[in-house]
């Protein structure tokens, strides 16, 4: 009887310490949930868009819950693009959904997406996620990854009577820097099977019928005001006198890109900056939001030439260096006074 009772103790701590060891990795019935996994990460890469060609571009997806992966695109004051997944409650049961969306100028807009086909086989994985409302008639967005490629396409329906959507977007990277998302994978022991927010009967009383879209941020079930983790980023700057009149580059970077003497460090510039963002000429300030909380450097230029990338005559800061903690508003400044040698 002993001996039994000691098979059992052991069999049982065989059993916990297997759960132990997968953690976060147990499967899921929820479909495409590895999708969570597959995307998170630092991608560099290019993108075709219907507003012209990106010879560089990134996403930097990073979990801000158990179950929420999120990044944005900030192209200057009220330009951006969000994408988030996560496990939402809709149609009855848990599924993985997408937020898109953010600020076109004055206009607000979020638009969501529920995962509807998953392929995984092999070195490739294939997700795609559809209009909730109108499905594949109004919009989706397609995430395939090959080998060590993301290929990230969004298409959506211009003209509003459920023709065939036409691509909007063509992204395709690396994750050049995958360990980004690890702290916060560690924080939240990312992805559980746990709902994020509750979809169930949200897109009622929407402005489209035929779409899962919201011009007011108050009318938005999910608004930035529910998301936990992220935070503001608020940057004040001064300019030279050379500067005065010139839109200027902002970069927040993971490494610094310039030094005391206005060195710049290429590598760095392409493969550690988060977000690159258009200062208007009028502007002394800018708030970065939705920003994952993390040590970064704050750059910015004064593109003289025109080249739009930083080079020799062109006017900077020493790279500023921020330390953003969980859901706050960080504040720091510099004075944009250094010529690149």
């Amino acid at each position: 009887m002993r001996k039994r009772n000691l098979l059992w103790i052991l069999i049982l701590a065989l059993t916990w310490l297997g759960c132990k060891k997968n953690g976060n990795e147990d499967p899921s019935d929820v479909q495409g949930y590895a999708l969570l996994t597959a995307l998170k990460g630092h991608w560099i890469g290019s993108n075709e868009t219907v507003y012209g060609p990106y010879a560089w571009f990134a996403f930097d997806f990073r979990p801000i819950s158990p179950s929420h992966l999120h990044s944005i695109y900030e192209g200057g004051t009220n330009q951006n693009i969000i994408t988030s997944l996560f496990i939402a409650d809709f149609d009855g049961q848990h599924r993985i959904m997408a937020r898109n969306g953010g600020w076109l100028g004055p206009q607000y807009r979020a638009t969501y997406f529920v995962l509807d086909s998953a392929f995984e086989s092999g070195n490739m994985q294939y997700y795609r996620l559809v209009d909730a409302i109108g499905r594949e008639r109004r919009a989706y967005m397609e995430f395939r990854f090959e080998r060590d490629s993301l290929f990230f396409d969004a298409y959506k329906d211009d003209s509003g009577s459920l023709d065939l959507p036409v691509h909007h977007m063509g992204f395709k990277g690396i994750n050049v820097n995958p360990s980004l998302a690890q702290e916060a994978t560690e924080l939240f022991a990312y992805p559980q099977d746990v709902s994020e927010v509750n979809l169930e009967g949200a897109f009622t009383s929407l402005i489209d019928t035929n779409s899962a879209l919201f011009l007011e941020e108050s009318d938005d079930p999910f608004p930035k005001s529910d998301h936990g983790h992220l935070s503001d980023l608020k940057i004040d700057f001064e300019r030279s006198n050379d500067a005065e009149d010139l839109i200027l580059m902002l970069y927040l970077s993971t490494e610094p890109l310039v030094d005391a003497q206005g060195s710049v460090d290429y590598s760095a510039l392409d493969t550690k900056v988060i977000r690159t963002i258009s200062i208007q000429s009028n502007e002394d300030e800018y708030t970065a939001t939705y920003v994952h909380p993390d040590t970064y450097y704050v750059t910015i230029f004064a593109d003289f030439d025109g080249n739009e990338y930083p080079s020799s005559g062109d006017l900077c800061n020493i790279s500023r260096m921020v330390q953003v903690t969980p859901e706050t508003l960080v504040t720091t400044a510099t004075q944009i006074n250094l010529y690149i040698p």
